[in-house]
């Protein structure tokens, strides 16, 4: 424990996969979401660099309560913790196999625990609408009117400014966002990438427009 690069805290059902994916990946250790006063212990019993925990159990009581003692403990004050990134499906979006560094390979795969659970704009299934990001073609996963998720055949990086296009029967929507996350993800046999951004001045009528027409259900959580 003691050498742990990270504690990653999922759900009870994704323990096992998460742990085979991750074996032998880099040190870190694989909590289940029940088990709290595990993570507790073991947070106490070294210095990860990084906690990340599922949306889910950041929400929960139990979730506060672990991070609130984290954050009162002086010696975990360098303890970044982080809110994992899920796919549709809601498993965990993390790295097996990366020439990053555990550090740099846990933050492109989650997101400031402060930013979760903020974002209230519904998000609409976007059925994967072919779209453009910095002119390059890609396709549109989710979007709501402060934000989307994206996959591309080009890597973006997290704080990277892009442009994206929106095409319109009427007349295309052009926006500009900040890239949250982004994680590589396989795709028949090659490697397209995840993103996630956040929209910068976005025009909320049109998005608004936009979604109603070309989205499936509304979803009422946080966007990415």
């Amino acid at each position: 424990m003691d050498s742990a690069t990270a504690f990653v805290v999922v759900r009870a059902e994704h323990v096992a996969a998460t742990r085979e994916r991750l074996k032998g990946a880099w040190p870190v250790v694989i909590f289940a979401d029940a088990d709290s006063l595990q993570v507790l212990a073991a947070l106490l019993a070294g210095t990860p660099t990084v906690l990340a925990v599922h949306q889910t159990f950041a929400d929960t009581s139990r979730g506060a309560t672990l991070v609130a003692r984290l954050k009162a403990e002086p010696r975990l004050i360098g303890t970044v913790i982080r809110v994992l990134i899920e796919d549709e499906d809601k498993t965990p979006l993390l790295l097996s196999q990366t020439t990053l560094s555990p550090e740099e390979a846990l933050f492109e795969t989650s997101r400031p625990l402060d930013r979760a659970g903020t974002r209230q704009a519904a998000r609409y299934a976007m059925n994967r609408l072919a779209i453009a990001v910095n002119g390059e073609p890609g396709h549109l996963v989710d979007l709501s009117v402060t934000g989307a998720q994206v996959q591309l055949s080009g890597r973006v990086r997290p704080s990277q400014v892009v442009r994206i296009l929106l095409p319109d029967r009427s007349a295309d929507i052009r926006c500009r966002g900040t890239v949250a996350w982004s994680i590589a993800v396989p795709s028949g046999g090659a490697v397209q990438y995840r993103a996630g951004l956040e929209f910068i001045g976005p025009d909320s009528a049109r998005l608004t427009a936009f979604c109603a027409q070309y989205g499936g259900a509304a979803q009422p959580q946080p966007r990415i």
